[in-house]
């Protein structure tokens, strides 16, 4: 049997009320539609931490910020933690992380990414020779 195609769309500090599938009339978000006719749309979810590095600590470990110990954002990814990309990479997947990473930073975990390109809320970090996979630049 093949194994599906799994893509997370995270996306920083997005209310439910900032789409109209949630019920907003003031922002039209057609190409979300159409993935999540396509795909999942959670009607009901709730963050484990209202900071976001504990909140995808979280979502990637399934654990709470109790058992994780990430409490603030300047505590990333637990060392040697078992999360979902470790899993995927030993279920034999191709794995990326494109856009804001923000909570990955052992080598070890960085080093499970087959596609990577980090993006902050500057752009590109300076010096990001980092990246990989894939052509990332046009002329």
């Amino acid at each position: 049997m093949d194994k599906p195609n799994v893509i997370v769309i995270m996306s920083d500090q997005m209310k439910a009320t900032a789409s109209h599938l949630y019920g907003s009339s003031f922002c039209e978000t057609p190409q979300l539609e159409r993935l999540a006719n396509q795909g999942v749309l959670f009607k009901h979810a709730i963050t484990p931490h209202a900071l976001c590095v504990p909140a995808r600590i979280s979502f990637w470990t399934s654990q709470y910020p109790h058992t994780h110990g990430g409490r603030r954002n300047q505590t990333l990814m637990p060392r040697g933690a078992n999360h979902a990309f470790k899993l995927w990479k030993e279920a034999g997947y191709r794995t990326g992380l494109i856009g804001k990473n923000h909570c990955f930073d052992d080598q070890d975990d960085l080093d499970l990414f087959d596609v990577y390109c980090e993006v902050t809320h500057g752009g590109i970090p300076k010096g990001a020779e980092e990246t990989r996979g894939m052509d990332w630049f046009r002329p």
